[in-house]
């Protein structure tokens, strides 16, 4: 089974919600904490922050104006500017999630289904059911799906039915920073409650 904390409504995408499973990089957070950023999820800002390699010097005459704009503006602990014969910029914000699972619990099977599809291009995704609405005969549709299913049973814990496909990030794009600045955001709320 998947490892990290769970973090209900941590996983938002296009309108869909499910809970996250979460690890947290604790060097970026706790930097992160320190500076007082918490989650960015402005998309042209990580548009912006993603021109840059992370920790790599870039002059600031090759970003060109609007990404420089977008960097210019962003909240302390992004980025830093280095002064010199040329004014240079550098990217330290990192993500600071990883998500090991999308978890959608659903009362019916084609539900879950339909709903954890929306999470594929980002995250490994899992249907949680009730054990008895485990449909034994339709689990080749999860698995052909890459889809893990898991099964709640009547003491509360939880039993890996299916396991998810492996993932595996085939590209990085702004959303997927967002999607995982997101669950970020979540976590840092949970654990003020």
């Amino acid at each position: 089974m998947t490892t990290g904390l769970v973090v209900r409504g941590g996983a938002v995408l296009a309108g869909a919600v499910a809970s996250a499973v979460v690890v947290v990089d604790r060097d970026e957070h706790g930097r992160r904490e320190a500076c007082g950023l918490g989650a960015v999820t402005s998309l042209p800002l990580l548009d912006a922050l993603m021109c840059l390699p992370p920790g790599v010097a870039v002059r600031a005459v090759d970003l060109g104006d609007r990404v420089a704009g977008e960097l210019r503006s962003a909240p302390s602990g992004c980025v830093e500017w280095l002064p010199g014969p040329e004014l240079a910029v550098r990217r330290v914000a990192v993500p600071a999630v990883d998500i090991n699972a999308v978890v959608v619990e659903a009362g019916r099977w084609a539900d879950g289904l339909r709903r954890a599809a929306a999470f594929g291009a980002v995250a490994p995704r899992v249907v949680l059911l009730d054990r008895a609405r485990v449909p034994a005969d339709r689990l080749w549709e999860a698995d052909a799906a890459g889809t893990g299913v898991w099964a709640r049973e009547p003491d509360g814990s939880v039993r890996e039915v299916v396991a998810p496909a492996a993932f595996v990030r085939r590209y990085v794009k702004p959303a997927g920073w967002r999607f995982r600045e997101r669950a970020y955001g979540a976590w840092l709320r949970a654990r003020l409650l």
